[in-house]
């Protein structure tokens, strides 16, 4: 009888796993419970996250679940301590973390890519009532920025000493937690000006309060930004809530990423879904439209995860130079 039982029990373990091929079209790895880590509620990159995970958690059978945190500075050390296995963090903030530098005080060796994204947009923003209409308008005046977003930061000090601002003695600078908060502050009118990523949720609130201006950056001036962070010159699109179109901002590539050890299998198929779900995806929010396959594979100064190339690889999306960039990161 236990034989029979136990046979039983095999035949349905072997049809399941047939089952999974067939609805996904590669064997779905052991069922388990993966933390992503992202930026705090109502931010954009949030927005994404959660997007994102819904949909691997449909699709694929994993257990994907959306954990927001302080924000970029410390998305690596979570991902290190084990707390979470995947992540996402600008391109620039995933540079600095991989090498430690900029705002991180250690490298970040095991971090890999698994796929690049739409851009994230960065701009000083203000009220439009306040009168403030370019950057050297800032002199005087407060601004704020997050002590989690040292990308933020940097971008806000660099743009100021581009149009010749000291970021010290010729604005008040002030502090915020996150993000949200600095928003709030902008709201409540505790400061003048904000820096922060464009977008979301909390920003879309704002602007239904009071106009939102973006200070535009000459794109001539990005040279000063470049010798330091990986950013470049950009115009907002028509998807930003809040947000005027057409305006000259920076922006940086968001990317999704994970620990090394993380399962090539598990890694093949996340990719596998949110590639090949596009349509979908991009149903969910306007700022997915951006993640495409055409997207997923750029020369960023960062490994991918093997289980993401060997998908990009069978897709055609993946060539010679990605391999020759990915040996020389690894010491191959």
């Amino acid at each position: 009888m236990k034989k029979r039982i136990f046979g039983r029990i095999i035949i349905g373990m072997v049809l399941l796993c047939l089952l999974g091929i067939a609805f996904t079209g590669y064997a779905a790895p052991v069922a388990q419970s993966i933390n992503l880590i992202t930026n705090p509620a109502g931010m954009g990159m949030y927005t994404i996250a959660v997007a994102q995970s819904q949909l691997i958690s449909r699709k694929a059978g994993l257990q994907i679940i959306v954990q927001p945190s302080q924000g970029p500075k410390v998305i690596p050390f979570i991902l290190e301590s084990g707390d979470g296995q995947v992540g996402t963090l600008s391109s620039n903030n995933t540079f600095w973390a991989y090498k430690g530098i900029g705002e991180y005080n250690k490298p970040y060796k095991f971090i890999r890519v698994l796929q690049a994204g739409n851009e994230n947009y960065f701009a000083i923003i203000t009220k439009e009532k306040s009168g403030i209409k370019t950057i050297p308008d800032l002199k005087g005046k407060r601004v704020t920025y997050s002590v989690t977003s040292f990308l933020s930061q940097s971008i806000m000090e660099k743009e100021l000493r581009a149009y010749g601002l000291n970021p010290i003695k010729d604005i008040i600078p002030l502090k915020s937690e996150d993000n949200t908060t600095s928003l709030r502050d902008l709201d409540q009118g505790r400061t003048d000006a904000a820096i922060c990523g464009l977008g979301g949720s909390k920003m879309a609130e704002l602007s239904t309060k009071t106009k939102i201006v973006a200070l535009p950056f000459d794109p001539s001036k990005i040279a000063l930004l470049q010798k330091e962070m990986v950013v470049f010159p950009a115009i907002t699109p028509n998807n930003l809530s809040g947000i005027d179109p057409g305006l000259k901002v920076v922006s940086t590539p968001n990317l999704l990423i994970s620990r090394a050890d993380l399962s090539m299998d598990v890694v093949y198929l996340m990719v596998k879904t949110l590639i090949e779900n596009y349509n979908e995806l991009k149903a969910v929010n306007p700022v997915l439209a951006d993640w495409t396959q055409e997207a997923a594979v750029r020369e960023l100064p960062v490994p991918y995860h093997p289980g993401a190339i060997k998908y990009y690889k069978e897709k055609g999306l993946w060539n010679s130079k990605m391999d020759q960039l990915q040996q020389q990161f690894l010491g191959k």
